[in-house]
C-alpha cells in the first residue's frame, strides 16, 4: 500500500506552435481541461496499474474551477477525501506545449496550498510507502514526519536539499527531482556532480531525471551513475513524465522489485507517458511498459550491469 500526499489541480493544456518572444503573440491551436498536480498524476498511474494506493489531496476551494475538478473526478469514478476551503484560490496550471514536447507552465493558487491543509488528514496515512511533493509547504513536512513515525518508507519529489524546507531525510528515503529544478539540462557532468551532492546532503538514494537524456542516480551502495532512457516513439508532451517515473518506482519497489528493475520500469513508463497531450492521457499499461523494456534488451542489460 502506498499513501500519496500532495497536489491536485486543474490543468489547462494549450498546444502552441512555439512560445512567443517577449511582447509577441502566438495562436493557441488547441486547449484541453484535465486534472493535474504532481501527486494526482502519480496516484492516477498507480490506480491504472491496480496498485493499492491512497491519495490525500490538497483543498481545492469553492470556485467554478473547483467544481470542474470535482466533476472530472466523478467522471473517473474517483472518491477522494476532498476539502473545499471557501476563501481559497483554486490551484490552476496553464501549460503551453510546443511541438518538441517541452512544456512551459504558469500557475495560480499553489503558493498558499499549505494554509488550507486539513490536520485530520494525517490520520489517513497508512501502508508501506509514503510520497509527497513540497507544494503544501510545512504540511508536507509534517505529514512526512508522521509517516516516518508510523514506519513507512518515504519517497520525496522535488523537495529542497537544504534550508528550512528540507525534510528530515533518512537513509531509507528516496529523493527524486529533474533538471527542471536541479542540475543542468543536457549537461551530464554537471548532473553527476549534482546527484553526488544530493546524496551527500540527504544520505539517501537520489534520482535526477533529464528527459530524453536519461537520468542519474547516487546512493550509499552506488556511485553517481548515468542511465540511458528507454525510447518510445511519437512523444508529444513531457507533462507529468517525472510523476509517472515516480509512480513506476513506487509500483515496483512496493511489489518487492530490486532497484535496477524498478528504475527500468519507471524509465520506460515515463517515456511512454509522453505520447499524449497532458500528464494522464497516455499512461501505459503494465504490459505496455514491459513490452517496451523487452524490445530494448541492450538498455535493460545496461541497467542490470550498472545496478
Amino acid at each position: 500500500m502506498i499513501t500519496v500526499y500532495g497536489t491536485l489541480c486543474l490543468d489547462r493544456l494549450h498546444q502552441v506552435p512555439k512560445l512567443p518572444r517577449p511582447g509577441g503573440y502566438v495562436e493557441i491551436a488547441q486547449t484541453e481541461l484535465t486534472l493535474g498536480g504532481e501527486a494526482f498524476n502519480t496516484y492516477f498511474s498507480l490506480h491504472n496499474w491496480n496498485h493499492p494506493t491512497k491519495f490525500i489531496p490538497n483543498s481545492i476551494g469553492t470556485s467554478p474551477e473547483a467544481t470542474t475538478i470535482n466533476t472530472l473526478l466523478h467522471q473517473l469514478n474517483f472518491s477522494l477525501p476532498l476539502n473545499f476551503a471557501p476563501d481559497q484560490t483554486t490551484p490552476i496550471c496553464d501549460i503551453y506545449v510546443t511541438p518538441d514536447g517541452e512544456r512551459t507552465m504558469f500557475g495560480i493558487g499553489f503558493a498558499t496550498l499549505g494554509e488550507y491543509s486539513n490536520p485530520q488528514d494525517i490520520e489517513l496515512i497508512s501502508g508501506d510507502w509514503f510520497t509527497a511533493d513540497p507544494n503544501l509547504g510545512t504540511s508536507s513536512l509534517r505529514f512526512a514526519e508522521a509517516a516516518l513515525q508510523r514506519g513507512l518508507r518515504r519517497y520525496f519529489m522535488d523537495f529542497p536539499l537544504n534550508g528550512q524546507s528540507k525534510p528530515n531525510y533518512q537513509p531509507t528515503d528516496i529523493w527524486q527531482s529533474s533538471t527542471d529544478q536541479f542540475g543542468t539540462k543536457g549537461d551530464l557532468q554537471a548532473n553527476l556532480t549534482l546527484i553526488e551532492e544530493a546524496h551527500q546532503q540527504t544520505n539517501c538514494f537520489c534520482i535526477l531525471t533529464d528527459g530524453k537524456n536519461g537520468f542519474v542516480v547516487c546512493g550509499s551502495e552506488q556511485p553517481a551513475t548515468h542511465y540511458p532512457p528507454f525510447r518510445a516513439e511519437n512523444q508529444i508532451d513531457s507533462t507529468g513524465a517525472g510523476d509517472c517515473f515516480r509512480a513506476g518506482m513506487l509500483h515496483q519497489l512496493d511489489s518487492g522489485a530490486p532497484i535496477p528493475e524498478a528504475l527500468a520500469f519507471a524509465a520506460a513508463a515515463a517515456s511512454l507517458a509522453c505520447q499524449g497531450l497532458g500528464a494522464t492521457t497516455s499512461i501505459p499499461s503494465v504490459q505496455e511498459v514491459q513490452n517496451l523494456i523487452q524490445s530494448q534488451p541492450q538498455t535493460l542489460l545496461t541497467y542490470r550491469q550498472l545496478g
